[in-house]
């Protein structure tokens, strides 16, 4: 018989091959490398603690935040907000955010790190696009005179205020429509009562009807003159200004 060096090797493998044995050498899952998730990041709220800077390159506080709600389409995103909770982030890009924004923030080097600036300064809603940020509602009242408080935004379609004299105020954009409301607790709680609500969207006398209407720069103007429960307290117009 001629010598073969292999033979051993070769007998030993069709043994193998034919018993169905063979699977390679066997694993030990607790060594097996963990798949690349990429760095951290997580979704932050921009928040203003007294200092907040007005340019980029420049260390803001952010809150992280969770993100639910049912998942059907056009519903709407619940945003929580810790206030516990403020981390340092480099915000870098050609748009400065305000307090109230959200940033997308991932690890860099040891820092946190988020790009802000990549989407419109505004967002689209009917004729005219709104501000990403907190905007100036002024009351013009007969009997109280004028002034203004500030209309906060939640950072994804919904500007709102805190009771102003027994009346909450709300600007939304749910599904590309802007609607402007106004609850009055009148001799109730504000705002735990029952309140009597005018609304761009209603019609007389629960209606508060759009006047005037301006994209650049941004203004919005609203009357009482269809809303008997507002134009009895001295209202007579609702203007909304970046």
């Amino acid at each position: 018989m001629p010598y073969d060096p292999i033979r051993t090797l070769r007998l030993r493998w069709d043994e193998r091959q034919e018993s169905g044995s063979w699977n390679g050498p066997g694993r030990s899952p607790g060594l097996d490398p963990a798949p690349d998730t990429g760095p951290p990041r997580f979704i932050g709220r921009v928040r203003n603690s007294g200092s907040m800077p007005t340019v980029t390159d420049k260390v803001f506080l952010v809150s992280p935040v969770s993100l639910d709600g049912p998942e059907t389409e056009g519903s709407k995103a619940g945003v929580w907000a810790d206030p516990s909770r403020s981390i340092p982030v480099v915000v870098v890009g050609s748009v400065t955010p305000r307090a109230g924004e959200l940033l997308t923030v991932h690890a860099s080097g040891g820092r946190w790190i988020s790009e802000f600036g990549g989407r419109p300064a505004s967002l689209p809603c009917g004729d005219c696009g709104i501000p990403r940020g907190d905007l100036t509602l002024t009351l013009t009242n007969t009997l109280l005179g004028t002034h203004s408080v500030s209309l906060h935004f939640n950072g994804v379609d919904e500007w709102t205020t805190g009771c102003v004299n027994q009346v909450t105020f709300r600007l939304s954009c749910g599904s590309g429509v802007g609607i402007f409301s106004a609850s009055h607790f009148a001799g109730a709680p504000c705002p735990t009562g029952r309140p009597v609500t005018c609304a761009s969207s209603g019609a007389s006398p629960v209606s508060l009807p759009l006047t005037i209407q301006s994209c650049d720069p941004f203004l919005l103007q609203y009357t009482t003159s269809s809303c008997p429960a507002l134009s009895s307290q001295g209202y007579t117009k609702f203007t909304i200004t970046r």
